[in-house]
């Protein structure tokens, strides 16, 4: 099949970098592929497509094509555009970050509708846009979680340094205040751990008490930014636990690499994780925004490393249940139902 795929941006994040590898895995199924960013700007991903090959474009006719695929809440102005013309899939991943979007702008409310299939990460998205969708085909929602997969040989072990300190602990994500950040580096710094307190992830926003413990302590509390795949893996691997204390998140694909890589979690407790994580089983959990608790937490981890050694083998075996291999074959059985629907309308 011809498919467009369009992208929100080309800036890395977890879906930017899961629909690159459908991308990838789409086109070698024998599928022409053009990509299309809602927002043309420069970013590593668009250097990561354009390196593998792909073509990208700011428009196309639609004529030319047999599906669209459309990645995030941000493409919903596609979904309009595209939905009523060409079978269009639009994989949503977000929860709270696009409810507060079509709230502010409900002229987006009608993709919904519109799409012939529409795709979650996890089955909590499902209630979260239930008020909007209850009236629609529910058969035409669907969950299809990203995959998660690790090639040791990719892992970049010699850009990381030896730690200096007794601990070192790991939070991948944007630095913005959705991820908060600055709980994670305060949590550390209240711990009275010999710990090292690394953030890896775009710089957008942190909170001013975080920035200082940045400024006085760089040799203890780092923020590093525009590091590769492998570079990111490799500091996530040397970390004595991995912390994401994020107040929202659908998936996050960051938790679910350091859980293959056997590292203990310290997970915020959000909806996202339902099933999968759980606070004593597979990580430790605490509510968002609860520094005290967090630092309390790393305590008991740094205490107890047959602890950090239960829950991450726990966590390694849960994550194997998320490969890539199952990703691709959830997503080609929707797409095959939805080209099935099409062609019963055609006839």
């Amino acid at each position: 099949m011809r498919i467009l795929m369009v992208n929100h941006e080309f800036t890395v994040t977890g879906s930017s970098t899961a629909f690159f590898r459908l991308a990838v895995h789409l086109r070698g199924k024998g599928h022409e592929i053009l990509i299309v960013p809602v927002i043309p700007n420069d970013g590593p991903m668009k250097t990561r497509f354009l390196n593998a090959g792909f073509a990208i474009e700011r428009s196309a006719p639609l004529r030319d094509f047999d599906l669209a695929i459309c990645n995030t809440i941000c493409s919903a102005s596609v979904v309009l555009q595209v939905g009523g013309t060409l079978p269009t899939i639009w994989f949503v991943n977000e929860a709270e970050v696009a409810l507060n979007i079509l709230l502010k702008a409900p002229n987006l409310l009608p993709a919904f509708q519109l799409a012939a299939a529409v795709i979650y990460n996890m089955p909590f998205q499902h209630d979260v846009f239930r008020s909007f969708t209850y009236q629609l085909d529910q058969s035409k929602f669907h969950t299809c979680s990203f995959g998660v997969d690790i090639d040791p040989a990719n892992i970049s072990r010699e850009k990381v340094p030896v730690k200096h300190t007794a601990f070192r602990a790991v939070q991948v994500g944007t630095i913005e205040p959705r991820k908060r950040p600055g709980d994670f580096l305060r949590a550390a710094a209240r711990s009275g751990l010999d710990v090292e307190a690394i953030v890896i992830g775009k710089i957008y926003e942190i909170d001013e008490p975080a920035r200082k413990l940045v400024e006085e302590k760089p040799e203890k509390f780092k923020l590093l930014a525009g590091l590769e795949d492998g570079e990111v893996m490799a500091w996530v691997e040397s970390a004595d636990m991995f912390c994401l204390a994020s107040g929202s998140e659908t998936q996050s694909l960051s938790a679910y690499e350091a859980a293959l890589l056997g590292k203990a979690l310290l997970l915020s407790d959000l909806p996202c994780y339902t099933n999968v994580f759980k606070h004593g089983r597979n990580c430790l959990m605490f509510p968002p925004g609860h520094v005290e608790l967090l630092s309390l937490s790393m305590q008991v981890l740094a205490a107890s490393p047959g602890l950090r050694q239960q829950l991450g083998e726990a966590a390694r075996e849960t994550a194997r249940g998320y490969s890539n291999a199952k990703f691709f074959a959830r997503f080609e059985a929707i797409m095959g139902g939805v080209m099935q629907g099409r062609q019963r309308v055609l006839q």
